[in-house]
């Protein structure tokens, strides 16, 4: 679901992220379009429609709930230096977009807020505004890694001191991270794999407090994301030998949710024909037809489990055999040749089984055209 390849960990990885546009969606061709093409012209068809089709991004109704709850919790953080200031964390199970949800919102905060205030601090146009600094933290995190993390973001030349020397203090890097973030007027940092802070060791706890601390003191509003946040421990309030170290973090932080689709609640299935609907006006197939993909409405929910990575790689995957093989179209025989990710895979028999008791009371509804 990325929209450009390449790492957001530098201020320049970002920007490309941030300023990275999609194109014109290509024409679709008829069959007899296609023949007429010369074998150049065929292919760089084709490689315009894969490129098309591996950057479908879509917006769900999970990642719309999360944007405006994180838009309320960005507008009202406006308070000055020693108020406490909330944060959020975007907590999912893998590939369900949780990365996305968060690099979009930081996307669309970057540009309204270049457009308000412009591209630079100073009157003099010596230092960049940079609205948004993202860093992903590495597993065994410290606060000595968490704050060069920060300073390789804004390529302060304290990273690259630490990085020749391998043993600049601690707090050299963090009052340069602090200094980057306040000269070049950040005012939201997304952190991601947060699940990497392991708040039941001494060293997480550490970073834990130190998290907290830098909430305070930055002027930005801090999101986090990860997997299995809940369930890590990083909300519990005083459980477990270390869980004192956490007793302010369910009260600070947010606890946002991206869920699975699931057609089996009320309204389940309108929402998931919706979905279906949006990447079905998305694909550049020659013998594309109305209802492609809604026609398959059960079968693509049982293939992805109703996990939007899971149905992306399929579409992904599938639309590129059925290109290569000239067949042109999305059908359950030619996606049945396709394999996904193991998870998906594993658990088809369980979710064919669940909606097929939930079908013998439920069927499915009939949209019109």
């Amino acid at each position: 679901m990325s929209e450009v390849s390449g790492s957001t960990a530098t201020y320049e990885g970002w920007q490309r992220y941030v300023e990275y546009d999609r194109g014109q969606m290509p024409d679709r061709l008829t069959r007899a379009q296609l023949q007429k093409l010369t074998d150049a012209a065929r292919s760089a068809y084709n490689a315009s429609r894969t490129n098309w089709h591996a950057n479908i991004l879509l917006r769900t109704p999970q990642v719309d709930a999360v944007h405006e709850h994180l838009g309320d919790l960005v507008e009202s953080n406006a308070q000055g230096l020693g108020f406490v200031r909330p944060a959020a964390a975007i907590d999912s199970p893998p590939s369900l977009g949780k990365s996305t949800t968060m690099d979009t919102f930081g996307k669309a905060f970057y540009l309204e807020h270049m457009r308000q205030f412009g591209p630079y601090v100073d009157d003099d146009q010596d230092t960049l505004r940079i609205p948004v600094c993202k860093i992903t933290l590495p597993g065994e995190i410290t606060i000595k890694a968490l704050h060069l993390q920060i300073d390789r973001f804004y390529a302060h030349p304290t990273a690259t001191t630490a990085d020749v020397r391998g043993r600049l203090p601690s707090r050299d890097l963090a009052a340069s991270a602090a200094e980057s973030v306040r000269r070049h007027a950040t005012r939201l940092m997304l952190i991601d794999d947060i699940h990497f802070l392991n708040p039941r060791t001494e060293n997480g706890e550490k970073v834990a407090n130190e998290l907290k601390w830098l909430a305070n003191e930055y002027p930005a509003t801090f999101v986090f994301a990860g997997v299995g946040l809940k369930a890590r421990g990083l909300f519990s309030e005083g459980q477990g030998a270390n869980g004192a170290a956490l007793a302010q973090t369910g009260r600070r932080w947010t606890h946002l949710k991206v869920d699975p689709f699931d057609i089996t609640v009320p309204g389940g299935d309108q929402v998931w024909h919706d979905t279906l609907l949006a990447i079905e006006r998305n694909l550049v197939l020659s013998r594309i037809w109305p209802g492609m993909l809604t026609n398959m409405h059960d079968y693509l929910f049982i293939r992805s489990t109703g996990v939007i990575g899971s149905l992306m790689s399929l579409m992904r995957l599938g639309t590129a055999r059925a290109v290569r093989t000239g067949r042109e179209q999305l059908d359950e025989e030619l996606l049945e040749k396709v394999l996904i990710n193991d998870a998906a895979e594993a658990a088809r028999g369980l979710t064919a089984e669940r909606l097929t008791k939930y079908r013998r009371h439920h069927p499915l509804p009939k949209w019109g055209p």
